[in-house]
């Protein structure tokens, strides 16, 4: 699994009264991949996993796979605070569905101390059917996963544990671990607005949430980065940087579902606790400087 390029974690549609809205989903899956994505990440933060029943999610697979047709890789996020349950739905997921790889988020709530985040992954590693690919975002989870344990992780797992999707916010842990990691272990940016710097300090990618909604655009400012072309890519994240905001003012996926309900590709619908975005936030969406709504 190549991590590098622009990764979109994908939304679940969902109808007025709560349901999964497929239709919305499919259209959704094949809009990103007609423009452009490198890879999709289904069942994430942005897809509202924690809030669907194990039904739910299986169809949600299902329907991206349909869609995808095996024309990017597609990565399927199994996280969460039970290190069993984990690699059980691991076992599952990969007997069922030619996944790519794994996106497994830090244990949250129970906050483990850093030997136990190792044994966690150990475990996982161990277990897993599929490369895994680490998810550090301490802003969600309550504990942060720090350099000392990724660089052992990469270094003792190198053919299983590949890569870590980075919400930190921290830029110098980040560039602490892309220069401690052995070759071939991948750091991919997990917020949009670090993305460009992210990259051009040698992270691989991002997955991202505007993408949803813009694929090209953020593709656009990937590539940019990579490249090295460094005009083209301070004039993208000009452009981009106040969607970006925006789309966390209300939390995640409430902002990005309000945008792409803008754009007619979903409706702004959420499960509770999350609500859907307020009018005042769709307005400021709709006359932001980049408006392509």
């Amino acid at each position: 699994m190549d991590c590098s390029g622009l990764g979109v974690a994908i939304v679940t549609p969902f109808k007025e009264d709560g349901q999964l809205d497929e239709p919305a989903l499919r259209r959704l899956a094949r809009y990103l991949v007609e423009n452009g994505v490198d890879y999709l990440v289904a069942l994430g933060t942005t897809g509202e996993a924690v809030t669907q029943t194990s039904r739910e999610r299986v169809r949600v697979l299902e329907i991206v796979f349909e869609e995808v047709h095996a024309q990017v890789p597609v990565v399927i996020g199994a996280g969460g605070y039970d290190t069993s349950a984990i690699a059980g739905e691991m076992q599952f997921y990969g007997q069922h569905f030619p996944a790519a790889a794994f996106l497994s988020v830090t244990p949250y709530y129970n906050k483990p101390r850093p030997e136990g985040l190792f044994a966690h992954y150990q475990y996982l590693a161990e277990h897993s059917p599929l490369p895994i690919i680490l998810y550090n975002v301490p802003v969600r989870t309550g504990v942060n996963l720090p350099a000392s344990i990724t660089i052992r992780l990469a270094e003792s797992y190198p053919n299983r544990i590949i890569a870590l999707k980075d919400a930190s916010l921290d830029l110098i842990q980040g560039m602490e671990i892309l220069f401690g990691v052995p070759k071939g272990f991948q750091m991919v940016s997990g917020d949009d607005a670090l993305a460009y710097p992210a990259i051009l300090t040698g992270y691989a990618g991002v997955i991202s949430v505007l993408g949803n909604a813009l694929p090209a655009l953020m593709k656009k400012l990937v590539q940019a980065a990579l490249q090295g072309h460094i005009d083209e890519g301070k004039a993208l994240q000009a452009q981009l940087l106040p969607l970006m905001r925006l789309l966390f003012a209300e939390g995640n996926p409430t902002g990005i579902k309000g945008l792409l309900s803008l754009m007619g590709l979903c409706g702004p619908y959420t499960r509770l606790p999350l609500l859907p975005a307020s009018p005042a936030l769709l307005s400021q969406m709709q006359n932001a400087p980049l408006s392509l709504v």
